[in-house]
């Protein structure tokens, strides 16, 4: 092949052998490319597939080998600043309330469950056990009593229904569909127009989860069976420890209990990482 693109590409490489920066790389990709759309596509040889794979490749290489010191700075930056201090858990709280004055100290109250909540299997058991022993706590230091009745108990003054939901999905709901890759800035492949793929990261895209959850109480009074507070909290994130986020979940619904501002607003919790 003798066309002038040709000889462009296949005349020595001058980044290779001085300072690479990604600008002098933003640059030859975008001149690869328009060289790319320019060529008659029919008339590609393997030959020239083949030189450019080559390229793309050792340009990759390069690029890695002069800046894997500045990542492994930033990495270790990250791990020492993510061993230490508090994190904020940020929900917003819906709350809304009858009561006039704080519950006297002591408070009898218990849990009320839904049927859905009742004879449920070993595992959702366990877990309805630890998410109420969770509320337990928060419930304690808003004046009810350390430890709520049985079930089955009519001689109470308060009983408090409790829900969570926990949505895991595979991406945040505000995240790019085709963010950058690791590798060549850009686009995560180049494909020419036989349909060969002459680039793709070296390092696939791995994007963790995003968790949504919800909190939601209901506190009766039992003399009349009327809703005296009602409370809920959502917060959205990465996090994937259950055990820590919820109790900060719970903590910001009864924020401001027994009167907390009407309405929604976002409350943040410190909790340690």
């Amino acid at each position: 092949m003798t066309s002038r693109a040709s000889k462009q590409l296949a005349a020595p490489c001058p980044m290779a052998t001085k300072g690479l920066t990604m600008k002098h790389l933003t640059a030859l990709m975008k001149l690869a490319e328009t060289l790319l759309r320019q060529m008659p596509q029919p008339k590609l040889s393997a030959s020239f597939e083949g030189e450019l794979f080559k390229r793309f490749r050792a340009l990759a290489v390069i690029f890695r080998a002069q800046y894997a010191h500045l990542l492994i700075a930033i990495l270790g930056i990250g791990l020492l600043s993510g061993c230490s201090g508090m994190r904020i858990v940020d929900s917003q709280v819906a709350a809304f309330s009858k009561l006039e004055a704080p519950l006297a100290a002591g408070g009898s109250w218990r849990f009320e469950r839904l049927p859905s909540q009742q004879n449920l299997e070993e595992m959702a058991a366990a877990r309805r056990n630890k998410l109420e022993a969770l509320a337990e706590l928060e419930l304690a230091k808003l004046g009810f009593q350390a430890k709520p009745q049985p079930l089955t108990s009519s001689a109470v003054a308060y009983t408090v229904q409790l829900a969570a939901r926990i949505q895991r999905m595979d991406r945040g709901l505000f995240d790019p569909i085709d963010a950058w890759g690791w590798g060549l800035p850009g686009r995560d492949f180049v494909v020419v127009g036989s349909g060969r793929v002459i680039y793709a990261p070296v390092f696939p895209r791995i994007e963790p989860p995003w968790y949504v959850r919800e909190v939601s109480l209901l506190i009766r009074d039992t003399k009349d069976n009327r809703i005296v507070f009602e409370t809920q909290a959502r917060h959205e994130g990465r996090w994937a420890d259950d055990e820590a986020v919820l109790p900060a979940m719970i903590s910001a619904a009864l924020q401001g209990f027994p009167k907390p501002p009407e309405g929604k607003r976002m409350v943040n919790i410190e909790i340690p990482r």
